[in-house]
């Protein structure tokens, strides 16, 4: 079912007009197939690829192959074809995800924007690096203490996703040491183009993300900015004006009350109680910490939010942000975003549109076989 849901029309036409044969003039579509499979199988690399071809004789003739199975070097040249024409593949990978709108209408109303690493297949540690398009970026580490970083060597794909289905939408791969923030109006941009029905009403993103034009691109646009404020801007306006959970302090560093929002003057907050250690204090004949603070969201989008920041509405929203990290998991852990054996920019931009449109047309075929719920299910479940 996968391979007749494939929508690859268009790119097997181009490649047989190149008049691609290989080695033992294998056919493109038996070629594409077996090339697909390894997503599907999440095999690392063509070796294990050619392996199982020859151990699983049912997969060799589904696939479209003989006796006579391909060299490993006709798989390579195969996939050198495909990414010189990365626009074929993707419309491929367009056509299922427009499918997968008919299916689920609500698809791209809520996404979220997140980026990951995908490493490359090249040895950091030798004087001459062998891809010299990859570049470091830091993260932090998932094992280690709060705020220590783990160095990785590559790219990143910066993706949309839809965090009601937990289904990506579109990205965009560069090199690893390009910042999140300044692809976020690109990676929504480019979903604009490529799917007209894109128009979603929020975009939710974590601390990274965070800056004045991210949030004013989006409200510009009638959407809804969910993003994570950093605690500890540049500017000194806001360093520390919020907690880590999102609710904004006064001049004493002290949590305030939400007491009600307005539609004209914002959100109101009052200092707790009978006010902090500071409003006995004077500064420059001012009390201080006595006086209610209206948020205004006109005047910063960026730090008050037309949906108050810590309410129980943002905090649900920004939970669904979870949906991507799940969308890297299933591609890294089942199909084989990292299990690659390719460098430079435009061969790992092949592979990252691969791993995403096995992710999509296994989707696209759990729900035409009737199984909807378990459309993000991409390994079959054993007892």
């Amino acid at each position: 079912m996968i391979f007749d849901n494939l929508d690859d029309g268009p790119l097997l036409e181009h490649i047989r007009d190149r008049r691609f044969r290989g080695r033992h003039g294998h056919n493109p579509q038996t070629m594409w197939r077996a090339y697909i499979a390894s997503f599907i199988l999440n095999l690392p690399h063509t070796n294990a690829l050619i392996r199982r071809l020859e151990d699983e004789r049912d997969l060799r003739y589904l696939c479209g192959f003989g006796d006579q199975l391909p060299h490993r070097c006709t798989f390579n040249r195969f996939i050198r074809t495909l990414s010189e024409r990365p626009d074929l593949v993707e419309a491929c990978l367009a056509s299922i995800t427009n499918r997968l709108k008919t299916h689920l209408p609500d698809l791209g109303d809520q996404v979220a924007v997140d980026s990951t690493t995908v490493r490359s297949h090249c040895s950091p540690n030798r004087a001459l690096v062998s891809d010299p398009e990859a570049s470091w970026t830091a993260k932090n580490s998932p094992r280690g203490k709060d705020g220590e970083k783990e160095w990785h060597i590559g790219y990143k794909v910066h993706m949309v996703a839809d965090v009601n289905h937990s289904l990506p939408i579109t990205m965009i791969v560069t090199t690893a040491k390009r910042g999140d923030s300044p692809l976020l109006p690109q990676v929504v941009e480019k979903a604009e183009s490529l799917y007209s029905w894109f128009r979603p009403s929020a975009v939710v993103a974590d601390r990274g993300y965070d800056s004045h034009n991210n949030h004013h691109y989006l409200n510009d646009k009638g959407i809804l900015p969910i993003i994570h404020i950093k605690r500890n801007g540049n500017h000194p306006l806001y360093k520390g004006i919020y907690t880590k959970k999102g609710v904004p302090t006064c001049l004493g560093q002290v949590p305030m009350d939400y007491i009600r929002s307005d539609p004209d003057k914002g959100h109101l907050y009052r200092c707790r109680g009978e006010g902090c250690h500071l409003k006995d204090t004077v500064r420059g004949g001012l009390h201080h910490c006595d006086t209610e603070v209206w948020e205004d969201p006109s005047k910063d989008i960026r730090l008050f939010g037309v949906i108050r920041r810590n309410s129980r509405t943002w905090k649900t929203l920004y939970a669904k942000r979870q949906a991507i990290e799940r969308v890297f998991k299933g591609m890294k852990q089942s199909r084989r975003l990292e299990a690659h054996c390719v460098r430079g920019l435009r061969q790992v931009s092949l592979h990252a549109m691969m791993s995403t449109l096995s992710y999509q047309v296994t989707s696209l075929v759990r729900i035409l076989s009737g199984e909807a719920d378990r459309k993000n299910r991409m390994v079959r479940q054993v007892a």
